[in-house]
């Protein structure tokens, strides 16, 4: 495999010090200026060709190349940290290379140099493998036999080398200024590495990326802030202004326009990463291969059983209950439940929640609280796409039923948009249908 530290001057030798939490990102881009990439492409040459829903801009947000080409990667870093489970960490690590592939691809049409392209993805390897890894599922799968840096780089970890790689950015920031960004968004992120098992390595780490924070800004230098310096206005002028346009109203104006770049931000990044939620929930659909194990004796389980317990507010209409083999399922509509565009549970259902959770209650098994939206896009400062607001009417109700369960160990939550449609988008009825909250309480050692 190539060696990506090949071509770095008196590279360090190899350590095994070993090293992930999500730390607050402050990006050094004083104007918001895009650094030039280390190769530019020749005259003439046309832009490299853009995914269909490219994770970030580069021009817009002054990502630098690398950063750019790395997007859907450095979207994916602190989600994979969350995710509590995966079932199919195997399709993860075929798409995961993916990305990497294509990462290639767009970082050499964007004129980035061979040597730096490698660098940066023994360093993409290096804190994917990490996020995964940190997880309670990656560490129980396969993942460190066939991690992305054994498949690419051949080695098992970098949690060492990574930070060599800072270091000699450190000492050389112009000619390795866009990989040094990339390494500063990786620590951000959560990427320790060998400051993991360090005696005060977080106190150490946070010292580093605060030193790399200011070497960015002061190799890109500060931007002119006045468009022109030598200007000369009239005091009398000036004075009118005052007197017209009191100090707290241009204070008012700049607020609402900072709050109108949020929300548009929120915006696109929720347009961004609708595909990734999107590539995430399908790979739940992957097949897994079963394995031939020795017939073993049946156990009896107890199936949950709801429809019995809940007959009274089945006739009005207010739940509907599907008892299967080995689950119950409780849909609950969401308009009843909710306002439009809101995820406060109203008062009138509170008394249903209540016979819901001591249906639960008389049954074993995990419970699974799932949100459900239609397909009409939802645009708000608060919930910028279909994905926050299930997930928060889910959260909600999990809430309600763990507390007055009093178990809320059995109970977790999850917002599903519009993946998994019941009925027609193209009518209000069908759409209204889809709006709902469906609690599944699955039969005792079925998860």
């Amino acid at each position: 495999m190539d060696d990506p530290f090949g071509a770095l001057p008196g590279q360090p030798g190899k350590g095994n010090d070993q090293a992930g939490n999500d730390r607050t990102m402050i990006m050094p881009r004083p104007g918001g200026r895009s650094a030039e990439p280390a190769r530019p492409a020749p005259a003439g040459s046309p832009p490299p060709a853009m995914p269909s829903a490219p994770p970030l801009s580069a021009r817009g947000l002054g990502l630098n190349p690398i950063e750019a080409a790395a997007g859907p990667m450095l979207a994916l870093l602190t989600r994979l940290r969350s995710t509590i489970s995966h079932p199919a960490p195997a399709s993860l690590r075929a798409q995961l290379l993916g990305y990497l592939r294509q990462f290639e691809d767009k970082a050499r049409a964007a004129g980035v140099a061979q040597d730096e392209m490698m660098l940066a993805r023994y360093v993409l390897c290096t804190a994917l493998d990490e996020a995964v890894l940190s997880t309670p599922w990656g560490s129980a799968s396969d993942w460190s036999r066939q991690s992305l840096l054994i498949t690419l780089h051949n080695e098992a970890w970098g949690g060492e080398k990574v930070f060599q790689l800072l270091d000699h950015c450190l000492q050389n920031p112009r000619q390795r200024l866009n990989l040094m960004e990339l390494l500063y968004l990786c620590i951000s992120l959560g990427m320790e590495g060998r400051y993991r098992v360090m005696q005060d390595g977080r106190s150490q780490l946070d010292a580093l990326r605060e030193r790399v924070s200011a070497t960015i800004r002061s190799t890109r230098g500060e931007i002119e802030r006045e468009l022109s310096p030598h200007w000369r206005g009239l005091v009398v002028a000036r004075d009118r202004l005052r007197q017209f346009l009191p100090p707290w109203v241009a204070v008012a104006i700049a607020l609402a326009i900072l709050l109108l770049l949020l929300f548009g931000l929120r915006l696109k990044l929720a347009a961004e990463a609708e595909p990734v939620f999107r590539n995430l929930h399908a790979l739940g659909d992957v097949p897994v291969q079963t394995i031939d194990r020795p017939a073993q004796q049946p156990r009896i389980v107890e199936r949950p059983r709801l429809a019995g317990f809940l007959a009274e507010e089945i006739r009005a209409q207010k739940v509907a209950v599907e008892d299967a083999v080995d689950r119950s399922v409780v849909t609950i509509r969401g308009d009843q439940l909710f306002a439009s565009g809101s995820a406060s549970i109203a008062d009138d259902f509170q008394p249903l929640l209540l016979r819901i959770a001591e249906a639960i209650r008389q049954v074993n098994g995990q419970v699974l609280v799932t949100g459900h939206s239609d397909n009409r896009p939802i645009a708000t400062l608060r919930y910028p796409s279909n994905w926050k607001l299930s997930q928060d009417r889910a959260q909600q109700v999990m809430d309600v039923l763990a507390a007055k369960s009093g178990q809320p160990a059995r109970f977790r939550a999850e917002g599903r948009s519009d993946t998994e449609a019941v009925a027609s988008n193209d009518t209000a009825e069908g759409r209204a249908r889809n709006r709902r909250v469906e609690i599944t309480v699955f039969a005792e050692g079925v998860e």
